[in-house]
């Protein structure tokens, strides 16, 4: 954080061959002027740094573990798999419906609007609407939906389960269990 000092010459002081036309205050609005600005500057150098709550920054980790969530899956990482608890991935052919949109789709381009973030202890329901588009060389497909997500916090984020149109693991969505 920086502060801004600003000093304003004094007007009556300043002697030019050619006088300016300049605002002439009484010494006492010159003295309330000086203060009023002095005061500003210390004002805005007070801000200091801001504390998060403990609930805050559950909210702050939540939101950018959900943003690495959607890039790992446009951008095609396994790393996306690790993002999961071993109890979702376990769920039949979960994983293997993730993998499946990675190797079906050439793109993958997701977004996912934030609605609601509860927190109760240890576990956190992230209520998110969706959208997005799965390309492969012939097609382009379009799907959208809401679902809860449900994190676990501790010793780093997981995601335990996701209720409702989940947008990992499109595949099954769009073609069954054919692929």
């Amino acid at each position: 954080m920086s502060s801004v000092l600003v000093f304003l010459p004094m007007l009556s002081d300043i002697s030019l061959e050619n006088p300016i036309p300049t605002l002439s205050l009484p010494l006492k609005g010159r003295g309330m002027l000086a203060v009023c600005l002095l005061l500003l500057s210390i004002i805005s150098g007070c801000a200091g740094n801001v504390i998060l709550s403990d609930d805050s920054m559950r909210i702050r980790k939540t939101v950018d573990m959900v943003n690495e969530l959607k890039a790992n899956y446009e951008q095609h990482d396994d790393q996306i798999l690790s993002m999961f608890s071993a109890e979702y991935l376990s769920k039949p052919e979960m994983k293997n419906a993730i993998l499946q949109d990675m190797e079906k789709f050439n793109t993958i381009s997701l977004n996912i609007f934030i609605d609601r973030i509860v927190i109760d202890k240890d576990m956190g329901n992230v209520t998110v609407h969706w959208n997005g588009s799965w390309g492969d060389s012939k097609k382009t497909f379009r799907e959208g939906g809401s679902a809860v997500i449900v994190i676990r916090y501790g010793d780093g984020l997981r995601v335990m389960d996701i209720k409702g149109e989940s947008p990992f693991g499109i595949t099954q969505r769009l073609f069954g269990n054919k692929e």
